[in-house]
């Protein structure tokens, strides 16, 4: 926040407006720290960068440029309108203003379309103070016009509700329906970015009730899946845990929801979890080729209760590269040549010692090994 009124000063004295704009202001005015402190302005990005020795151009064509000060970022944007939005994703082209107001005019939501000036007074247009007062989500000036700019504020607005515990204005929820067909012209790529806060809102059980009542559930892709049983849900912070959670209520795979275009490391930790979540019971093994991270999901979702860390960690070996002996060795002992069938004899080993029966000795495993070996050869 003082890095941002730094900013400030150092616009105004250069003749320009500027104020903390956005959700800094929603936050603040609810008692919250900010994450992001966002600056508006009447300067252009060039004007911007003369004043300041450090800038990134994060998206200068939009008016936003980084100002990097006292080791912190804080994005200035220029004043600015957006015209017709023809795909519903994206303004087809924006124009610089001088009037705070009328860049005030053009965000979602009144809460979050306030300013603040460097001495904390509050300027706010569209009654958001009132709003967040009442706990209250509505669209600034005509939702219809909003929703139509850009579809993706509808999600938001259901985002929001459970992120804030607030309702969603009833002018606001029937645009919302009325337009929630063209939340399919919106990538997915954004669609799940807004999912996934939404599973980790304290209060997401208010922003799925609201999907739902929002017919937004029938135009997202596999819309259907998310009307699920949400009351024992229970975030852990990681939103990757809502989606192994629709999945297990209903039994089905990862590839129902492969659509919206998951990281390889979510996809396999999704995988595996629900691979667990079928198990009926844990043993040695399990807590051996799952990771920590994996069982904890599964856990969560199913309400096993064990201290996993402390199960996992008791483990004579945590993974293949502890082993005493490795290919080679076995290679040595019996005399004969690389093939399938060292991948067999390394996973006996590992299990016998994971089970506890076989030391992970060399000697040991050396002697055992040489035994069944050549009894079975």
């Amino acid at each position: 926040m003082n890095t941002a009124i730094k900013v400030i000063h150092t616009l105004k004295a250069a003749g320009f407006e500027a104020y903390i704009v956005g959700g800094a202001v929603r936050d603040l005015l609810l008692g919250k720290t900010p994450h992001d402190v966002d600056v508006a302005s009447s300067a252009l990005p060039q004007q911007v960068k003369a004043l300041f020795d450090r800038t990134v151009d994060t998206g200068i064509d939009h008016g936003t440029v980084l100002v990097l000060l006292d080791g912190v970022g804080i994005e200035v944007t220029t004043f600015r309108t957006e015209s017709s939005y023809s795909d519903n994703r994206r303004p087809d082209s924006v124009e610089f203003v001088l009037s705070l107001e009328e860049d005030l005019r053009r965000r979602d939501f009144t809460i979050n379309a306030m300013a603040m000036t460097e001495d904390l007074k509050i300027i706010d247009p569209f009654g958001g103070k009132e709003d967040l007062k009442n706990k209250v989500i509505r669209a600034v000036g005509d939702p219809d016009e909003r929703f139509e700019e850009d579809a993706l504020r509808m999600l938001r607005a259901i985002r929001f509700s459970g992120q804030l515990d607030f309702i969603i204005d009833m002018k606001t929820l029937l645009s919302i329906r009325r337009h929630a067909r063209l939340i399919r012209f919106i990538a997915v790529e954004r669609l799940k970015s807004e999912i996934d806060k939404i599973f980790v809102n304290p209060s997401m059980q208010k922003s799925m009730a609201y999907l739902k009542d929002s017919v937004l559930t029938r135009f997202l892709p596999v819309g259907g899946l998310f009307e699920v049983d949400w009351i024992p849900y229970h975030t852990d912070g990681n939103p990757t845990y809502g989606w192994l959670y629709l999945l297990q209520q209903q039994k089905r795979q990862f590839t129902d929801i492969k659509d919206y275009r998951f990281s390889n490391e979510e996809k396999r930790l999704i995988e595996k979890s629900l691979e667990l979540t079928a198990l009926n019971t844990w043993d040695q093994w399990t807590f051996y080729k799952y990771t920590l991270k994996q069982l904890e999901m599964a856990s969560h979702v199913t309400g096993k209760k064990k201290d996993l860390a402390a199960i996992k960690q008791q483990l004579p070996i945590q993974s293949r590269s502890e082993l005493a002996v490795d290919g080679w060795d076995l290679i040595e002992w019996s005399g004969a040549k690389s093939g399938p069938w060292l991948k067999v004899w390394i996973e006996k080993i590992e299990r016998l010692i994971v089970y506890g029966i076989l030391k992970n000795d060399k000697e040991l495993i050396k002697d055992w090994f040489e035994d069944e070996y050549h009894s079975h050869t």
